[in-house]
């Protein structure tokens, strides 16, 4: 469908009036349009070819396309090429299931048909629809589905407790959501204040339950059509509105367009010079498929380089290897503190009789690293990035290439740096750190959805995204990833992170895992540190004990004041602690009383 409408071209003086300026206006219906590529102050080339005057953008989406040998930047694009290419090829495990290429592309369409009618009859346009699944195919149906529609992707973690996951619903605008049966008393707690929300259907509900009010069973957007519908969108279309973990405050809602697609596949294309595209042919992904990182930079990859995906409901240590014996995968992803798991684990037969060549993840703890890779013969492959997703870095030199604990370097198409304060790039080296600092060749823009407060991610000028990470760069241009900015502490004219004293708690014998963060007092304007620590389970050790313990390994300045032994630590889906929460326990007082004062103790001992 083509519009028209009538602009005007002005001429204004600029720079002081010294010369003449041309601005074009462009119809409202025109610019409003889902369809128009452009958007504000974006900077773009301007070509006179005799009576035509081109306006196009600087980063030409149809040179991508031609180069990663697809034919549009549209997921539903990509995913039927796919399916006319592979057919019969498997594309997902899952138990005792497998669904080819061409089985996935039915289904998305049989679900994407029948969600195109429930729009119409709920009388809405692109609407925002939230999913909320546990990890198996149905989250990739119904993400390939939403897609085809052409309406916007919300996917929202199981994990939400009800205050947050009523915060990402309404934060997001959600008018349809469709959840799984084993969630459903989360929603139906929040229900009231969902008024936004049109319809909700429930898959997995119990044969005799009472569909009422808003609700309707998944069965519903269930279509005999297999074919994939006729709905026009281009790259610059809103694919879906990705939320961050909440590791240091409420989630945040990231606009990704179509053209996202284009960062996995670039990132497929640099994995495939390390055997990706033609040595593996099999991934297992224990990772929750409601995050970013799973869908765009392991799902699209393995999906254009034409291997398959083994689907676990979650990481779990007991039943890995069984399922690795059982799939025979070339590599998995993880999450860091998935390795020390398998490290901690009793040594075994199969801990070098397996398939598994490459391991792809995030977090690898650097004591780790060596000791994972010895014993069980698998290359880890490190790599950085934020739900904002405009910077990636991949480490493949490890243990090999002595760089342990790098993050890696900027991934093809992709810029990194380091910066101080003042934005200006830092030499190389372990004394020059500052905030990392990205921005990518391919046509991405950092856009927050309906952002409610500020975030530490931020864009500057050329296109450059200060991430509110922070680190160093070595000679070689490998980037050690220190920590966020929350988790700078200034002491002494010194500066460090709370890894530093974490790292030191959690060496202790009987410490299992630790947390270290800035609390206020009350009596003062001065901010103390405290730890959080879990002991072994069965073990036994006193404050008293563990501060001495930190006396003896840590600078004076960076022992902290207040001590907390808790049963557990608040984590996110990726195994990172939520230290927003624990500070939120302090400040309402709630574990004030279970924090012993290592200052008190020290004025007793005076006395």
């Amino acid at each position: 469908m083509i519009k028209t409408g009538k602009g005007k071209i002005s001429k204004k003086k600029s720079g002081n009036r010294k010369y003449d300026s041309f601005w074009v206006y462009i119809p409202s219906n025109i610019a409003k349009d889902s369809a128009f590529p452009f958007r504000d102050k974006e900077e773009v080339v301007i070509e006179l070819k005799g009576e035509h005057l081109e306006i196009r953008k600087i980063y030409n989406l149809s040179d991508l396309t031609k180069v990663y040998d697809i034919e549009d930047a549209t997921l539903p694009k990509i995913i039927e090429s796919k399916a006319l290419i592979n057919k019969d090829k498997p594309f997902i495990y899952y138990h005792n299931e497998v669904y080819t290429y061409e089985d996935v592309n039915i289904i998305s369409n049989q679900i994407a048909n029948g969600l195109i009618k429930q729009i119409k009859k709920l009388k809405l346009k692109n609407p925002n629809i939230s999913l909320i699944f546990p990890n198996n195919p149905g989250a990739l149906f119904c993400w390939f589905a939403i897609a085809k529609t052409g309406s916007v992707f919300v996917p929202i973690s199981y994990l939400l407790k009800k205050n947050l996951l009523e915060y990402v619903l309404k934060n997001s605008n959600s008018e349809i959501l469709i959840i799984d049966y084993i969630y459903l008393a989360n929603v139906e707690e929040i229900y009231e204040n969902l008024p936004k929300i049109k319809k909700i259907f429930i898959r997995n509900a119990p044969n005799d339950y009472k569909y009422e009010d808003k609700y309707a069973s998944f069965t519903e957007v269930f279509s005999e059509n297999l074919e994939n519908p006729n709905i026009h969108m281009n790259s610059f279309h809103p694919l879906e509105i990705s939320y961050t973990s909440g590791t240091t405050g409420i989630p945040k809602g990231v606009l990704y367009r179509n053209y996202f697609t284009l960062s996995g596949i670039s990132v497929g294309r640099q994995l495939k010079d390390l055997g990706f595209g033609d040595n593996i042919n099999k991934f297992y992904c224990p990772l929750p498929l409601f995050q970013g990182l799973e869908r765009y930079f392991l799902i699209i990859p393995i999906m254009y380089h034409n291997g398959s995906i083994i689907i676990a409901e979650k990481f779990d240590v007991s039943t890995f290897w069984s399922d690795i014996e059982k799939y025979k995968p070339d590599g998995f992803c993880y999450y860091g503190a998935h390795l020390t798991m398998l490290v901690n684990q009793l040594p075994s037969k199969i801990d070098r009789n397996h398939s598994i060549k490459y391991a792809f993840g995030a977090g690898a703890l650097k004591k780790i690293w060596d000791t994972f890779e010895r014993r069980f013969g698998i290359q880890i492959i490190e790599m950085w990035s934020l739900v904002e997703g405009i910077g990636f870095t991949i480490n493949n030199e490890g243990s090999k290439g002595g760089k342990l604990g790098s993050i890696g370097k900027s991934a093809r198409g992709v810029e990194i740096k380091i910066v101080d304060s003042e934005g200006k790039e830092l030499p190389p080296g372990r004394d020059h750190i500052g905030e990392i600092c990205a921005r990518t060749r391919l046509p991405f823009e950092l856009e927050y959805y309906n952002l409610q407060e500020e975030t530490i991610t931020r864009k500057g000028e050329d296109r450059w995204v200060y991430t509110g990470d922070f680190g160093y760069a070595d000679h070689e241009g490998f980037i050690y990833y220190l920590g966020r900015k929350s988790d700078m502490i200034h002491r002494e004219k010194e500066i460090f992170f709370a890894v530093d004293i974490e790292i030191v708690a959690n060496s202790h014998s009987l410490i299992v895992e630790s947390a270290v963060f800035e609390v206020s007092d009350s009596k003062s304007s001065e901010n103390h540190l405290k730890i959080c620590a879990v002991i072994q389970k069965g073990a036994s050790i006193t404050h008293k004990e563990f501060h001495n313990f930190l006396q003896q390994n840590l600078a004076y300045f960076m022992v902290p004041r207040y001590i907390e032994f808790k049963e557990e630590l608040p984590k996110n889906a990726n195994e990172l602690i939520q230290k927003f929460i624990l500070r939120k326990e302090w400040e309402s007082g709630k574990s004030l009383k279970n924090s012993y004062d290592t200052k008190s103790t020290l004025e007793e001992k005076k006395k």
